[in-house]
């Protein structure tokens, strides 16, 4: 059934105020806001109507309405306005990872906090995976007769260190000599595990120098496997400030329960990875330990290819419209910004889209 006018801004109304007050909506309340010519019994018996329909929910046999996931799934889609955040959030925003613009990893790190404290939920952030990504350049820097560093930065300018440990002294222009050899076999090469492993029939071609190629080989390949599980957290702590945590210590300990599991995280923040911008409302989400949450994910960029994915944990009463903002501007940012440090051109794959 598809809702009049004042059906539908009385229930955006009624959700307007449940999201900022936490507390059940009563039909004075709705009188008083909307400004219309409307009697309180006139607006009780829409909102019993709304019941009936699915919209709304009564706690309490006294108490007002609150709203459904089914009433927040059409507020998203429908009901709500998502304004361009002010130029005064994104300095804020920015601030957070300004100072970080030449490593990929500050520049998340900074993300995270930054989107949590934009929104007041918790943040994720699933940095770039680095079977996405290809090998720039390779570097050995001696460290001493028998050692070296092994320096690697791939396309998406994460940089990866290893000491490299030698049976037998070597000097400065065989390290050298070792690190043009590398970059001829690895340079540009996808970082996946089968070009990783598949390079191994060229050892005709490295002669003296297997030893280094098998230590950066086995590098390559477990960094390919930790890169898998690694997930960025900002702003754990601020689930306690919020009443559906604060007061439900069973709900606060499965919450704090799910962020300790990377591998569910990452599943969350993977569930639809084509979809730019994505909101799962309570119920609609595949795992059942987030049902009484809503997440909404977003992907970055490095020019136009997917790198990563960024997320957004809270109560199914959380301000999608702030949230929403947050997010479409991070996902641009974040994608200008990572595409800036790299010499990469930045796309404009952020749509302003319902049926998210």
């Amino acid at each position: 059934m598809e809702l009049n006018e004042r059906k539908r801004k009385i229930l955006r109304t009624i959700i307007d105020d449940y999201i900022s007050s936490a507390m059940p909506v009563g039909s004075k309340t709705i009188a008083e806001q909307l400004g219309m010519r409307l009697s309180s019994a006139t607006i009780r018996n829409e909102m019993s109507e709304l019941e009936e329909l699915g919209y709304l929910e009564q706690p309490h046999t006294s108490a007002g309405r609150i709203p459904s996931d089914k009433a927040y799934r059409m507020y998203v889609d429908q009901l709500m306005e998502i304004a361009s955040l002010s130029s005064d959030d994104a300095e804020f925003i920015k601030g957070y990872y300004d100072e970080r613009m030449h490593e990929t990893q500050g520049i998340l790190e900074g993300a995270a906090k930054a989107i949590s404290n934009a929104t007041d939920y918790v943040s994720l952030i699933m940095p770039p995976q680095l079977k996405a990504v290809a090998i720039k350049h390779i570097q050995l820097v001696p460290v001493s007769q028998r050692a070296a560093l092994a320096v690697v930065v791939t396309d998406a300018g994460i940089i990866k260190d290893t000491p490299v440990i030698l049976d037998a002294d070597v000097t400065p222009s065989q390290l050298e000599d070792a690190s043009r050899l590398l970059n001829k076999i690895f340079a540009g090469r996808p970082l996946r595990e089968g070009n990783v492993l598949g390079v191994a029939d060229i050892y005709n071609e490295i002669q003296g120098q297997r030893e280094i190629f098998a230590q950066i080989t086995d590098f390559l390949t477990s960094s390919l496997n930790s890169g898998h599980r690694e997930i960025l957290i900002g702003g754990a702590a601020k689930l306690l400030a919020h009443p559906e945590y604060a007061t439900d210590l069973d709900a606060a300990r499965n919450m704090l329960q799910l962020l300790d599991s990377k591998e569910q995280l990452r599943d969350i923040l993977l569930e639809q990875p084509d979809m730019e911008i994505r909101v799962r409302i309570g119920t609609e989400n595949q795992n059942v330990n987030m049902q009484d949450c809503s997440v909404v994910t977003a992907t970055y960029r490095l020019g136009g290819k997917v790198m990563g994915r960024l997320g957004v944990i809270g109560p199914v009463r959380m301000n999608y419209g702030r949230v929403l903002q947050v997010m479409k501007y991070m996902s641009a940012s974040l994608s200008e910004v990572l595409s800036s440090i790299n010499g990469v051109e930045a796309q404009d794959n952020n749509k302003d889209e319902r049926g998210l």
